[in-house]
């Protein structure tokens, strides 16, 4: 076991050597340090205070060769050496907004963290564990059922909402705990009960459903079915002999999770103002601390190698026939000839060349001003096309129409099917736009085209057009707050301080937000934003998690050596921070969220579809095709991708639902869509404030909340019974004839 861990640490150094080029490549060549001085010191900073500002930070130096030096200075007094390759020492450097010691922060800061998340994550997961047991010791059981449904149920609740529900619960209604703050000593427990408290209830849904599933799949083996026939009471054979056997894959998300703890939670200790690292992260990211972000970065890759380590490591002590590093060897069936090389390098060039191509065709096309919008109009028109494609496939496909056949049976399916072809009919009535022409168009001038409007905002025109003040309750006749009234009595102009009447009364039904705005209309166009946010993503990750996911599997070699380095990097880097890192680049806006959450998010599907390659090239029609001499890339092009494409759906079904949720999250934390886009996540930031207030501004939260579980509920549900229609395992046989 010494030579493995020997081994893996050695295979970590490219890794960490991988996430230092990242970060120095977003940071200072992407994003240069004069980019960083003006976004810091605002666009109206001058020349002289851009150069000021860059040679105080010392990022005034030469990327990699500093020529005016002598001997090593010539490679030291570089910003590579400087920023990036000392932190390897941990000399972590400098704060970019404050000047104080990085390392010294973090230490100061490690405690308070540690505090909250070393609780949260115990009682989680010994609750987890005892609930996942019970709900599969009731399988087929309404208990079994409604705990099922109950963990979807939770999972499909943004983190935002358990923090503000306890929050506004706990604290200010109940007053059982204190809002915010934190303190040691005695007094340290009422400021860490209730942090830890949503803690274990927000994960509670997928760490029960997870544990569940794992445990169902032990019940089904063999050497239970001899436990059971030899007498063994249930409880023995769960507790002796499912739980134990289990515990390999509840370890591999549990222990991974350790050396997390100490880096905090980012939105837990802003909301509760606890001075930790996820608040100090927060902070760096509000101020665009650079070099916070990229210490925090470097450190949660380091985390990761050792939870790595700390896996593989309790593997061994769970079970001991497991010996580390004594896998057989690599088939070597596919190994790639010299054009195979050339061809991948061609179709990796054609897929990046087309998404960039893409991006930049819609930026221009976007610029034309023509009745109809192309890029909308466009986008909408091949995601229909696209659609009916699949349809069209699904219906000559075996597979599919069995599926469809079971999803049927399934009530529950069908509903969430149905929610989610209204939220689709929305997103659609939104996304079909067209100018009108001016009618004050000046006699002999060419037309004057007014600003695109979507269908449905010409459907919700009278909702659109009613605006107020500022806030009022739903159905309200007044204003929330008080304001100078001038009245007219006795023939005097008489001024008092009352509600003010609305210009709408009682017309709104969600009540107005703080512009005046009605939440009613903010909340259905908000509709389109967590579809595109959901599915464009999806659409921008899955052709790089195909691509690479089944070459790595289907040629292995140092093919699939170079695809796990490079999503091994990405994954060892927070996804959180390397959102961050990227947004700090591109800008704020709805296709920049979707584009990097795109480039970001492949590589767990890439993992699975790596995995599911390696089984189905070992197969015997794939084995076939090869010795009849068809080329690799029809074999793949013919059998391993169609027959991986119910992977692709069942995830890409269940990531719409996280990709929603994680935009409310990104949006909170001011790295989201622009404040100009309509979303959910920007209606729980502004709302998020208004709480405190007395009297509450409760609706703008509430509005947000129940379209978004609507949405996400069905997705998980859906997603679910997809999953079951094409389990092999769970097929029934002669079903769909």
């Amino acid at each position: 076991m010494i030579a493995y861990l020997v081994r893996r640490l050695l295979y970590a150094v490219p890794i960490v050597l991988g996430v230092l080029v990242i970060t120095f490549v977003l940071f200072f060549i992407v994003n240069s340090p004069q980019d960083v001085a003006r976004r810091t010191l605002g666009e109206k900073a001058n020349r002289e205070q851009v150069e000021s500002w860059v040679r105080a930070h010392g990022y005034d130096l030469p990327y990699f060769y500093n020529a005016d030096k002598e001997g090593t200075e010539r490679f030291t007094a570089t910003l590579f050496y400087q920023k990036c390759a000392r932190v390897l020492v941990f000399d972590l450097g400098r704060s970019d907004a404050t000047g104080r010691d990085v390392a010294t922060q973090i230490r100061r800061r490690m405690g308070p963290s540690l505090a909250i998340a070393i609780p949260s994550f115990l009682l989680g997961l010994s609750l987890n564990i005892t609930l996942a047991l019970i709900i599969a010791f009731c399988r087929g059981t309404y208990i079994d059922r409604v705990g099922t449904v109950v963990c979807v149920l939770l999972m499909s609740i943004s983190s935002l909402f358990y923090i503000i529900g306890g929050q506004f619960l706990f604290a200010k209604w109940l007053r059982l705990f204190p809002i915010s703050g934190f303190d040691w000593g005695t007094g340290m427990a009422k400021f860490v009960f209730l942090p830890v408290l949503i803690g274990v209830i927000g994960g509670i849904g997928a760490g029960v459903r997870y544990n569940r599933t794992v445990m169902l799949e032990e019940v089904s083996r063999d050497y239970v079915r001899t436990a059971r026939a030899k007498g063994l009471g249930e409880l023995v054979v769960m507790f002796r002999h499912v739980l134990k056997n289990a515990m390999i894959p509840i370890l591999t998300g549990a222990v991974m999770v350790i050396p997390f703890l100490f880096m905090g939670s980012l939105i837990m200790e802003s909301f509760f103002s606890i001075p930790g690292l996820g608040s100090m992260t927060m902070t760096a990211i509000d101020a665009q601390d650079y070099a916070v972000i990229r210490s925090m970065t470097y450190i949660g890759a380091i985390l990761y190698i050792i939870g790595l380590l700390l896996t593989d490591i309790s593997y061994t002590l769970v079970d001991p026939r497991i010996r580390l590093g004594a896998a057989g060897k690599r088939s070597l069936y596919g190994r790639p000839s010299l054009r195979d090389v050339v061809k991948i390098v061609v179709g990796l060039a054609v897929l990046a060349g087309t998404a960039t191509g893409m991006y930049y065709a819609f930026k221009g096309l976007a610029k034309i001003k023509v009745r109809v919008p192309i890029v909308t109009n466009g986008m909408l028109a091949i995601v229909l096309v696209g659609f009916g494609a699949f349809l069209y496939h699904a219906r000559k496909s075996e597979m599919w129409v069995r599926a469809w056949y079971q999803i049927r049976r399934n009530p529950l399916a069908m509903i969430s099917l149905v929610v989610m072809l209204l939220y689709v009919g929305v997103g659609v009535l939104d996304s079909m736009s067209w100018s009108d022409i001016e009618r004050k168009a000046q006699p002999g001038k060419s037309r004057v085209l007014a600003r695109p409007e979507t269908a449905l905002d010409r459907i919700l025109k009278r909702l659109s057009d009613k605006t107020e003040k500022s806030y009022s309750a739903p159905l309200a006749t007044n204003l929330l707050a008080k304001d100078l009234i001038e009245t007219e009595v006795d023939g005097k102009i008489v001024v008092r301080r009352d509600y003010p009447p609305l210009n709408h009364p009682g017309s709104h039904v969600l009540g107005t937000d703080k512009t005046g705005k009605d939440v009613l209309f903010i909340t259905v166009k908000s509709v389109r934003t967590g579809l595109i946010v959901g599915g464009l993503t999806t659409l921008i990750a899955v052709p790089f998690a195909i691509f690479f996911g089944v070459l790595a599997g289907f040629f292995g070699g140092w093919i699939d050596d170079i695809v796990q380095y490079v999503y091994t990097t990405l994954a060892s880097i927070p996804w959180i921070l390397l959102v961050v890192c990227f947004m700090m680049v591109f800008g704020q806006g709805l296709i920049q969220v979707c584009i990097v959450m795109g480039i970001t998010g492949w590589v767990g599907l890439c993992r699975v579809l790596r995995g599911e390659t390696l089984r189905l090239r070992e197969r015997e029609y794939v084995q076939a095709a090869l010795a009849l001499g068809v080329s690799k890339f029809r074999v793949l092009a013919k059998h391993i991708v169609p027959n991986v494409m119910h992977l692709v759906l069942i995830s890409v079904v269940l990531r719409f639902s996280g990709l929603v949720l994680a935009e409310a999250v990104l949006s909170y934390i001011g790295i989201g869509v622009g404040a100009e886009t309509n979303s959910w996540g920007n209606m729980i930031s502004q709302a998020r404030g208004e709480l405190g207030r007395e009297p509450v501004v409760w609706w703008c939260l509430v509005a947000a909340f129940v379209p978004m579980v609507a949405l996400v509920l069905p997705a998980n549900l859906f997603g679910d019974a997809l999953r079951d229609a094409l389990d092999p395992r769970l097929r029934v046989r002669g079903e769909g004839q």
